[in-house]
């Protein structure tokens, strides 16, 4: 059966699916650095807006809350995303979305670790097999750019750094969650803001990058198209989340959050972009897992 926080987790998949292909159009003209700023300080503004205009006023009381979301932000979003797009320069998006399809995985064993919450073996199963599928939908084809043993021992320690930040901001998220009545829309902008100042303390001391650029957005062609990826991708993504996380178990959210990749590559298909044989029948297999744990 869908639950509210299942069904978070589909529509936080799809538009982080279609924001992706925006955000792809700016990576030319902003580094990863920059581009976590911009759309961080753009997607906390609206999230501020939110909260004014609601007069939610559901924050979080307990100092304990606060070190939970602010631990999560800093862990999964400026660690994790920056991670990420390490790994993307180093190896490149296929190996790196292969080992990011363990985030699910970690995510249920920090669960134990960190919360002390099992899953059910059902759940563990649709784990599994969704996995698999994303792995084979997505896995390189043999016409991957040869990688130096340098640049792929890198690479493969920043994915796997990011998908273990990843799982365990999710983990960390639903902690703070369980420890009081926090709204979701808070609990994404205290995570959302604290990997923000993280990564804009970074900017501002690393000389080859710049704030100033990352918060005017100056000589940028096509604005409008961020702010639509931003107020999708980021603002109402982020929020998903954590209503999905809020919901259900951050292992099996983690593990819908992944077929991310099948919906680009949906995408790519009413495009009428290549689609291979192991990309079709991956995404089926994803489908029955999810449907696993959907039914679990």
């Amino acid at each position: 059966m869908i639950g509210i926080g299942e069904a978070a987790a589909i529509a936080a998949a799809g538009v982080w699916a279609g924001s992706t292909i925006l955000y792809k159009r700016f990576s030319h003209h902003l580094s990863p650095f920059e581009l976590n700023v911009s759309k961080g300080v753009i997607a906390s503004a609206l999230m501020i807006l939110c909260l004014l205009v609601t007069a939610d006023t559901m924050y979080p009381t307990l100092l304990s809350s606060w070190g939970w979301l602010i631990a999560s932000g800093i862990l999964g979003i400026a660690i994790g995303d920056s991670a990420y797009f390490a790994a993307l320069r180093n190896i490149g998006p296929a190996r790196t979305l292969v080992i990011e399809s363990l985030a699910p995985a970690i995510a249920g064993i920090l669960n134990i670790i960190i919360l002390g919450v099992y899953l059910s073996t059902s759940a563990w199963l649709g784990i599994a097999i969704t996995t698999v599928g994303v792995m084979l939908a997505i896995k390189p084809s043999r016409s991957q750019p040869v990688v130096d043993n340098k640049h792929y021992i890198l690479g493969v320690c920043f994915a796997l750094t990011a998908a273990v930040c990843q799982a365990a901001g999710m983990v960390l998220s639903k902690g703070a969650l369980t420890n009081e009545s926090i709204s979701s829309l808070w609990a994404a902008l205290i995570r959302l803001a604290s990997g923000t100042l993280f990564v804009a303390f970074i900017v501002t001391y690393l000389r080859s990058q710049s704030l100033l650029k990352a918060l005017t957005l100056k000589q940028i062609q096509g604005k409008n198209w961020l702010f639509v990826a931003v107020f999708f991708g980021t603002f109402i993504g982020l929020w998903l989340q954590l209503i999905s996380v809020n919901h259900t178990d951050p292992a099996i959210a983690q593990t819908i959050f992944a077929t991310a990749p099948l919906m680009v590559m949906t995408i790519g298909l009413l495009r009428r972009e290549t689609i291979t044989k192991s990309m079709l029948y991956g995404g089926l297999i994803a489908l029955v897992g999810v449907f696993l744990l959907l039914r679990g």
